[in-house]
């Protein structure tokens, strides 16, 4: 017994295999560690080049973006033309342009990334499109031809082998304009003075036809446009059309009206010679442009990141002056030596006060000027007053919100695009000597039903000109351009 107690009490050996084991331990931990810090640097560089694509796939979007800017949806360089169906790029059993493939960063070489970028419509046959575009818009039906201003972009990225891609929904506001003059509000009140010289002149002129830009206009021109014809001046119901109409309430008034006929029957003694396409023959309703259309219009222009509102207040307000400024106005354009720039003031000082010069935008850059003005519920209060001896030349989009359009200026005033005046108590005002041309559209929208009587929506009032003639050509550039365009859905994977 004593033998046995004595052995398993000896620990002679031991040291040996017990120093092995950990020396076999700590090789196995230092191989591990080892191994790890190898593998380390690649997940880093992995995570770093899938970051990098990303970015890359984010310059897609944004060139994909300016590739849309100023173009119609169906334009042949986009989905008019080129479509191809399944593919690597579009997808299998998906109809998409290819608009660049493996395109390199601007200024740099493919080492730095490349990004694909393909085009296509929103379709009501993919089963995920719908909840991509959102529940509250239509799909479209064809794979080729957008008919509700939304379209898909992909784009991706990638670099030092890591690729990642973007989707995102591209939507543009839309104003579907039938008219020289719209007035689809509540009210279509209007009022026109008799016109300071012969219908030979033409110092008023509302006119349905297509306009050009370089046509030059005269009463007995002809437009070179060929988008289809207009009327000239429409109501959101028969009985504002009836109230629009009251207000040429003779011939003199009436003949400067041109456009599409309503059929209304109106005879040549009464609204002009020819009759058929003249006088309230062209004044029409149309429920088409409505009201929430427009609402929905403007929350998406102020939504753009890029969008400046120039607040136009009662508390900053010039007082009224006499004479044709006989109301309070919030801002006042000034003309300039430029035509496209203007001088925009109220008359307050310190930081609530306006004084800047405003670009109004060229045929290749548009512009986008929005004045929200305050509601006066007295009907007394112009938003934006024009002013100025020199000419002042504008394209793009007009917005004046809940506050009236006065115009005054005394040099030629012409807008290229499309003049918005909406919201409660409102209206297009062209008074004094001014010298008026929206080459375009006006779209004058009361939302007040309540408004006092005696306030028109669209008031000629000037002893100058005041000249409003559809072109499909600048209502195209005006809708067309980036300040127009939203992401409205944004995915990644």
């Amino acid at each position: 017994m004593t033998t046995w107690r004595r052995l398993l009490g000896n620990e002679r050996g031991v040291a040996l295999p017990l120093a092995m084991i950990l020396l076999v331990v700590l090789t196995m931990l230092t191989l591990t560690f080892m191994s790890l810090g190898s593998v380390e640097p690649q997940i880093s560089a992995n995570l770093a080049a899938g970051a990098r694509a990303r970015q890359v796939a984010e310059s897609g979007i944004e060139w994909g973006f300016d590739q849309l800017a100023g173009r119609d949806f169906n334009d042949p360089a986009l989905l008019g033309s080129g479509t191809t169906t399944g593919g690597v790029n579009c997808g299998s059993g998906i109809t998409c342009k290819v608009l660049v493939a493996g395109q390199a960063l601007p200024g740099l070489t493919n080492i730095a990334g490349t990004f694909t970028v393909t085009l296509r419509n929103d379709l009501n046959t993919l089963n995920t499109d719908q909840a991509l575009i959102g529940s509250g818009n239509t799909l479209d039906t064809s794979a080729t031809l957008d008919n509700n201003k939304i379209v898909i972009l992909k784009s991706t990225g990638t670099f030092n082998g890591a690729s990642r891609t973007i989707t995102a929904v591209l939507q543009r506001g839309n104003l579907p304009i039938n008219a020289a003059v719209s007035l689809p509000g509540v009210q279509g009140d209007t009022y026109t003075q008799t016109p300071p010289c012969a219908i030979s002149v033409g110092c008023y002129w509302v006119d349905g036809r297509d306009w050009k830009d370089v046509d030059t206009w005269g009463p007995a021109a002809a437009p070179t446009g060929v988008g289809p014809l207009k009327y000239g001046m429409t109501a959101a119901t028969q009985a504002n059309e009836t109230v629009a109409e009251s207000g040429f309430n003779t011939l003199a008034k009436r003949e400067y009206l041109r456009g599409k006929d309503d059929a209304d029957g109106y005879a040549a003694a009464t609204d002009g010679t020819g009759g058929t396409g003249k006088g309230r023959n062209t004044i029409a309703d149309d429920p088409t442009l409505s009201s929430a259309m427009i609402t929905k219009f403007l929350t998406n222009l102020a939504s753009n990141p890029s969008t400046q509102i120039l607040n136009s207040t009662m508390a900053c307000q010039y007082p009224a002056s006499g004479g044709a400024h006989d109301k309070p106005e919030g801002l006042q354009m000034a003309s300039t030596a430029t035509a496209n720039v203007v001088t925009v003031t109220n008359n307050c000082g310190g930081a609530p006060q306006i004084n800047q010069t405003v670009n109004l935008g060229t045929p290749a850059a548009p512009a986008m000027l929005y004045v929200r003005g305050e509601y006066d519920p007295s009907s007394l209060f112009r938003g934006l007053a024009v002013s100025g001896s020199n000419p002042i030349t504008g394209y793009g989009i007009l917005v004046v919100e809940d506050s009236d359009l006065a115009m005054f200026q005394t040099g030629n005033f012409r807008w290229n695009g499309i003049v918005l005046v909406t919201g409660r108590n409102v209206s297009s005002a062209f008074l004094d000597a001014s010298k008026t041309e929206i080459r375009g559209a006006l779209i004058t929208n009361e939302t007040n039903p309540l408004e006092a009587a005696g306030f028109n929506e669209f008031f000629a009032g000037t002893s100058g000109t005041m000249r409003i003639l559809s072109s499909k050509e600048n209502v195209d550039r005006a809708l067309m351009a980036l300040y127009n365009m939203r992401i409205s859905a944004y995915r990644e994977y």
